[in-house]
């Protein structure tokens, strides 16, 4: 990927035009299976989804199979 895990910098930005042809080309794959799937890329950092809905939702601490 263009920028590193929680890298704080322009680097991290979904739309980054630096990096290596084949960093862009797997960053924008990802972003396309996922917003293909529902889900829609943060602004600021190319490895943070958002389902649809999500502000419906209150943050919890609890293990998917809880979830009734």
């Amino acid at each position: 990927m263009t920028g590193t895990y929680d890298e704080m910098s322009e680097r991290s930005y979904p739309n980054y035009k630096g990096g290596t042809k084949e960093q862009r080309e797997l960053r924008d794959l990802l972003i396309s299976k996922m917003e293909a799937n529902g889900f829609k890329v943060y602004e600021y950092e190319w490895w943070h989804f958002d389902y649809q809905g999500w502000e419906l939702y209150r943050i919890q601490n609890i293990q998917f199979s809880e979830i009734k």
